[in-house]
């Protein structure tokens, strides 16, 4: 997360310099876990406020029963397989539905029934089931549907499948939207759910067949664990409780036998799977079938038997996600180019694939620091994918863009990633909408970037006990790599293209993007590994950022008071207040640090404070 300060130049009558600005100020978790205190991996969990209890191998999944609607649906999928019946297995195009379909499917056919599945064409087909699909699967006789990581909101299909004499079981994980469905329903988030809420989609499909694997007195399918925990990371669900140990197992069984598929995406190397590898590497991959191709693609690639079948599969979505990669970049550089400096850019073209608009617009927002929004039209309409940052919420700016404005067909999401569409000539309202809804709602700490810091470090650990950290992977949303507070003097630094590896006096070495000088004292924060050379383990740090010295919000607090009364202040106490307009004598109104270059470049807060007013 390196600082940069990007100068965006706008041509005109008058020439604009919009500042971008993303800097990330450090906030430390509990200033007073330091290590040797306390150990490596216990100053972490002290600090995230975890228990010792969440790595035990001893830990239980909770019973499958646990998800509400589970015992009709199971029974139901149990008497299927009794009785090899036609069942009809409707997914989605993205990772997590790929990887739901992947585990009904095999499962029900291990158990007996006659399965088909079906992966929808985001172009074609959109999201969710809907009655072209019921009808399909009545006319090719099945007996039964069900959806994985869909569903929630499909009332026409529910309603085509009773009039057409089908059952339809729904297994999903997205949030109901009021009403439900008429038909049977797993789904963790229905009304008075007390089971954890936060599981992917291939959790719930995964819970669901253990639910029936012991109603038909079938062990549990852990061999599916992989794909859940792929699946969990890939779809940004949260790390923690039973999403974390999920994932864990999952993680450890990729670590003892590797997918075929996944293998290839790995071009031979046989490197230790961690959250990092399936977020960056098998995600992307994944869904770059379904955003631009075929998800069967990715599928096949998952339920390959060998490297020999899964290789050539391998390389043709290798050839799809760098198409992908360069149309993103492309799209973002337009979106770059005609940004104005507006505070919830809005950009839209019929040349934008909508498979990627999504992936787009989280670059467009990052890289101008605001809520951002891109477009695909197509005749009369325009899909619009937004993403946002910081506190502010996609969801109440475009429901009241709704009430205002009432032209957008629908939307929905969530705060952070949202979605919706409107009509092209409506678009010129919708962007002044949000527009001036984001000038009044977006705060400067909104569009800050943060490290987080877990555990200060006075003296050098051992590789023993930085190896002990791999028990907190995969990391993820929620769950993420820990990072290393040192100050510490630099003994001598090596350098090549674009990186330094510098050591410090208590002989830790770290690798940094940033320049690092022999001699000076620096305040880092890094992540720490074990490097093995010819038998011989050595801890390597990553830097995420590099500083000459650090500006505490707490000491500024006191330092404004000794300024106020007239006494000497540092001088970066003095230039951060001469940026916010500070009056030593005046009445000076509520400010907030985050609209100081000077504090945005070396500030840190403690845990619990982001408004830094």
């Amino acid at each position: 997360m390196p600082f940069y300060c990007e100068y965006l130049f706008r041509g005109g009558d008058t020439q604009r310099i919009i500042a971008v600005v993303n800097m990330p100020v450090w906030k430390f978790r509990n200033t007073d876990i330091i290590y040797p205190k306390y150990r490596l991996l216990e100053g972490v969990l002290v600090a995230r406020g975890l228990s010792k209890d969440l790595l035990s191998d001893e830990q239980q999944l909770p019973s499958p029963f646990s998800l509400p609607g589970m015992e009709q649906v199971a029974r139901r999928l149990a008497r299927a397989a009794a009785n090899k019946e036609k069942v009809f297995v409707f997914g989605d195009y993205d990772c997590d539905g790929i990887c739901s379909t992947l585990i009904m499917t095999s499962f029900l056919e291990r158990c007996g029934a006659e399965v088909k599945h079906f992966l929808p064409s985001r172009q074609d087909d959109g999201y969710g089931i809907g009655p072209d699909h019921v009808r399909r699967a009545v006319g090719e006789g099945f007996d039964l549907i069900v959806t994985v990581d869909n569903g929630i909101s499909a009332f026409d299909a529910v309603s085509a499948a009773h009039n057409l004499g089908i059952d339809l079981l729904i297994t999903d994980h997205h949030e109901p939207q009021g009403k439900l469905p008429d038909a049977p329903v797993v789904n963790p988030k229905l009304p008075g759910s007390r089971c954890y809420r936060e599981y992917s989609g291939t959790g719930v499909a995964y819970f669901t067949c253990c639910a029936t694997a012991e109603l038909l007195n079938q062990p549990y399918p852990e061999d599916y664990l992989d794909l859940v925990s792929l699946a969990t990371v890939v779809d940004v669900c949260p790390l923690t409780g039973e999403n974390l140990l999920l994932a864990r197992r999952g993680l450890l069984q990729m670590r003892k036998n590797l997918r075929p598929g996944l293998q290839a995406l790995l071009n031979g190397n046989n490197c230790k799977i961690t959250g990092r590898i399936m977020g960056w590497i098998f995600g992307p991959h994944i869904n770059a079938a379904g955003r631009f191709d075929d998800p069967h693609l990715a599928y096949k690639l998952l339920s390959a038997r060998t490297i020999e079948e899964a290789e050539p599969i391998a390389r043709e979505l290798k050839k799809i996600n760098a198409e992908r990669k360069n149309a993103v970049e492309i799209i973002k550089q337009e979106c770059i180019s005609k940004y104005d400096g507006s505070y919830f850019p809005l950009l839209a073209s019929p040349q934008w694939h909508e498979g990627i608009i999504g992936i787009a617009a989280g670059r467009l927002s990052q890289a101008v620091s605001r809520p951002a929004a891109v477009g695909a039209i197509s005749g009369d309409e325009a899909r619009f994918s937004a993403r946002s940052l910081g506190e502010f919420d996609l969801i109440e700016a475009l429901a009241e863009c709704q009430s205002e404005t009432g032209v957008l067909h629908k939307f929905g999401g969530h705060k952070l990633a949202a979605g919706f569409s409107l009509h092209p000539r409506d678009i010129p309202q919708v962007r002044s909408f949000l527009n001036n809804f984001a000038r009044e709602h977006l705060q400067p700490e909104d569009q800050v970037s943060w490290i987080e810091v877990d555990v200060g470090l006075s003296s050098l650990p051992s590789p023993q006990e930085v190896a002990l950290l791999d028990r907190l992977e995969p990391h993820g949303r929620d769950n993420p790599e820990p990072f290393f507070y040192v100050r510490d003097q630099v003994v001598d630094v090596r350098s090549g293209t674009n990186w330094f590896l510098a050591r410090l006096n208590s002989g830790l070495k770290f690798f940094s993007s940033q320049p690092v000088k022999a001699g000076e004292i620096v305040h880092v924060v890094l992540s720490l590994g074990v490097d093995q050379y010819n038998g011989y383990y050595e801890i390597i740090g990553h830097a995420v950022d590099v500083r000459s010295f650090l500006c505490n919000r707490d000491d500024l607090v006191q330092q404004y008071f000794a300024w106020r009364r007239g006494m000497e202040i540092t001088e970066w106490a003095e230039r951060i207040f001469h940026e916010l307009g500070l009056d030593r004598k005046g009445d000076n109104p509520k400010t907030s640090l985050f609209l100081s270059p000077t504090f945005l470049r070396y500030g840190a807060v403690k845990e619990g404070g982001k408004k830094g007013e």
